[in-house]
């Protein structure tokens, strides 16, 4: 706009040098007038002669070919200005409007840069701040120095997740964290932020006292020192992760369980220096366990899990993952002691029995999950204990339960009608009457979303027909069930446009015949046409 007024105002001082009065704003006489006008029109009269100008700047128009035929109205001004004092006028008239036009505008851009500074309370454009992620508050920070204020305040640093930076997480940037957050900051995740030290983590306890929940898992250099550190400055502590921290052993569990009684979940998977005698100080300091996790633990006994049984009553999630060392003696203990049980993993624990299961059943009705992946010693006679006592379970995986019939399957069907994930994969023995056990129950119609049944052999498509009642179903893995038909695949697909179905098809060796063969690049199969480029490969991945 300052552009513009410029050019305007050269403008008006190149066309009326004699007239001083424009910039008085007196009026001119009509003798001046009429004169003028003579003048001004005689000069566009001898531009219309001599070709084309185009030195005006309000746009006269005029044509400086030699062509009889061209339009009058090209020769017409664009503005019909009579007189170089009325130009001037009128331009005079722009620059004002224009000035007065600038200042308003400028007075607009003004308020709305100041409308979040202004108009906005301090806690509301907190309250707004809080909703961003951590690389839109750091752009927030560079805008001012009142947004920086505002953007880098604790209050919005409450909870950090540092596991997709982890490469570029240092030591430095958790002190300047911790420095930043100081007592606001309640959650920090560092997992698998390799590089961060002891001494970077007594900088962060010293600064962030009222810390409830860390995750260090994968933090290779952390140790006992860490933990002494949290002990005394984080009383507040209620659930740590040292997955994977391998020189953390049980001297550090004493220390951190001494002066953090409100401990309420422990994660201490592949922690292979942390001992039964650690795990049984755990369970003796903290009675208000409710999650305890321990995959892959050689430490995870029976007698292990009997100190937990007797101290932690209030256990909700248990993991015990690849704790091979578990028997019947250890889980049946817990089961009694821990009643409000919701979630079991006892994935490859290859030495439980029925047992467990009747256990279950008689006293932990409140199960909703449950996972005995390669338990291969379950059996219909458990399923059936356990399903009778557990009518609350939600999603069970039997994959690799060898011992699984339609049985069990009728049993679920019948006794559980909220389960929704149901996962069968290479239970051998189920056939298409387990699968129309599980589509004929109404519940399973309504509630059911995963089913699994990949690699089981007997599985045709009559199963599939039976799973068209499945009106809710999301995901359907069938893989290397070579009884089932493409047809059928498309048959449910038709149905259930939105269904995710997970099939793989194995390529067929056709019948040799006289025509030239050639080999199909897709499934590396012998395809009797002579281009494959319009044959269908026979394997195929619906989804």
């Amino acid at each position: 706009m300052a552009a513009i007024r410029s050019f305007l105002k050269r403008t008006v001082s190149q066309n009326s040098p004699n007239n001083n009065h424009l910039n008085t704003g007196s009026t001119t006489d009509s003798t001046s007038d009429t004169s003028s006008s003579t003048t001004t029109t005689e000069r566009i009269n001898k531009q219309t002669n001599d070709g084309l100008s185009n030195s005006s700047p309000l746009g006269i128009l005029i044509n400086n070919n030699n062509n009889t035929n061209n339009d009058d109205s090209l020769r017409r001004p664009l503005l019909n200005i009579s007189s170089t004092n009325r130009r001037g006028r009128l331009l005079l008239h722009l620059i004002n409007n224009s000035n007065k036009m600038n200042t308003q505008t400028e007075q607009v851009i003004d308020e709305n840069i100041c409308l979040l500074d202004t108009k906005l309370p301090k806690e509301l454009i907190l309250r707004i701040f809080s909703f961003l992620d951590y690389q839109s508050l750091c752009r927030c920070a560079q805008v001012s120095k009142y947004w920086s204020t505002l953007a880098l305040d604790g209050s919005n640093w409450q909870s950090i997740d540092l596991k997709s930076f982890q490469r570029d997480i240092h030591g430095t940037v958790l002190e300047n964290l911790s420095l930043r957050c100081g007592k606001f900051l309640k959650k920090l995740s560092v997992e698998n932020c390799k590089l961060i030290t002891d001494h970077n983590m007594h900088i962060l306890a010293n600064h962030c006292p009222n810390l409830e929940r860390l995750i260090v898992k994968h933090c290779d250099k952390l140790s006992n020192i860490t933990l002494l550190h949290l002990s005394k400055h984080c009383p507040h502590l209620t659930c740590i992760n040292i997955s994977s921290c391998p020189q953390i052993d049980d001297q550090g569990v004493k220390i951190i369980c001494s002066s953090c009684s409100h401990l309420e979940c422990w994660d201490i998977s592949w922690c292979m220096n942390i001992t039964e005698n650690g795990i049984r100080i755990l369970a003796e300091s903290c009675p208000k366990l409710t999650t305890f996790k321990s995959e892959g633990c050689p430490s995870m006994t029976n007698n292990a899990a009997i100190y937990l049984a007797k101290h932690c009553s209030k256990l909700i999630f248990l993991d015990f993952n690849r704790c091979s060392s578990l028997t019947d003696d250890g889980l049946v203990k817990l089961t009694q002691y821990c009643p409000l049980l919701e979630t079991l993993i006892i994935a490859n624990c290859t030495g439980l029995t029925d047992n467990t299961l009747i256990a279950l059943g008689k006293y932990c009705h409140q199960l909703k999950k449950l996972d005995a992946t390669l338990c291969s010693q379950f059996s219909d006679a458990g399923f059936l204990a356990m399903a009778q006592g557990c009518h609350l379970l939600q999603r069970i995986d039997l994959e690799d339960c060898i011992a699984v019939t339609d049985e069990t399957l009728r049993h679920l069907a019948d006794n559980c009608p909220n389960i929704r994930i149901l996962t069968l994969s290479r239970c051998e023995q189920i056939t298409d009457e387990g699968v129309r056990h599980i589509g004929s129950s109404v519940s399973a119609q309504e509630n059911l979303r995963i089913l699994e049944l990949d690699n089981c052999p007997s599985i045709t498509d009559i199963s599939i027909d039976h799973l068209l009642a499945c009106q809710n179903l999301q995901r359907l893995d069938i893989f290397d069930c070579q009884q089932i038909t493409k047809t059928a695949v498309k048959r449910i697909q038709i149905r259930y446009p939105d269904l995710n179905i997970h099939a793989y098809f194995a390529p067929r060796t056709p019948t040799p015949t006289a025509n030239q063969t050639t080999s199909c690049s897709i499934c590396c199969c012998c395809c009797c046409c002579r281009s494959c480029s319009s044959c269908v490969p026979p394997c195929c991945t619906i989804t």
